[in-house]
């Protein structure tokens, strides 16, 4: 598991701004590989309290477009894992 640092510090490298819930996000991927939104979601509130399903949803959105965490293709829920 990566320490914060280097999580904040893979955000930087695809230029993404460091935030805590983008932090939160890519420790919870990290944590629970192949994890549903919800879980992610469940993950991130437990970490930071109040966030919203749109930050989580928007931070998932871009660490995707910049090749930090993959969407893993199902039939009822959308998945997701580390690159």
């Amino acid at each position: 598991m990566p320490t914060t640092s280097e999580l904040e510090q893979l955000l930087r490298e695809h230029d993404l701004r460091v935030t805590r819930p983008r932090v939160a996000v890519l420790e919870a991927v990290h944590t629970f590989p192949h994890a549903s939104t919800e879980a992610v979601i469940d993950a991130v509130r437990g970490d930071l309290g109040v966030v919203s399903h749109q930050a989580v949803y928007d931070a998932l959105r871009a660490m995707t477009g910049a090749g930090l965490v993959r969407r893993i293709p199902t039939v009822r829920f959308r998945r997701w894992r580390h690159a």
